[in-house]
């Protein structure tokens, strides 16, 4: 029985060098330095955005929890404090869903809309 050889290449073999020129060409080649600025252009002003986006929701929370009501002269928000709340956030909703474009979901054309489901027929016996 012939036993294979399972060892790895030694690394003096002739293969390593070629795909590290393949390899150094291949990075340093003019395409691939565009797109990498051109990635890095694109993705850190896009991940400081989404990394500073949970900012406002607490500051916005903070001051309609916290800095308002002491400004207006109450040490906690009194009991009735998120119905003006509610209220302006209800207005701006409704504000967006009626001057905004769009639906405000999916559109039903008359040609998409499933046909009524008909009853089966029972054989007569």
């Amino acid at each position: 029985m012939a036993e294979t050889d399972a060892r790895p290449e030694e690394p003096g073999s002739g293969e390593q060098p070629l795909e590290a020129d393949r390899l150094r060409d291949l990075l340093l080649a003019p395409g691939y330095l565009k797109t990498l600025i051109v990635s890095a252009l694109i993705g850190v002003p896009v991940s400081l955005v989404a990394f500073w986006f949970p900012v406002g929701p607490h500051e916005l929370q903070h001051l309609l929890w916290a800095d308002l009501p002491h400004d207006l002269g109450w040490d906690t928000p009194p009991w009735w404090w998120p119905l003006p709340l509610l209220l302006v956030a209800g207005a701006v909703v409704g504000l967006v869903a009626a001057r905004l474009p769009g639906g405000g979901g999916q559109v039903r054309r008359p040609a998409c809309t499933p046909a009524a489901p008909r009853r089966p027929r029972c054989p007569a016996s």
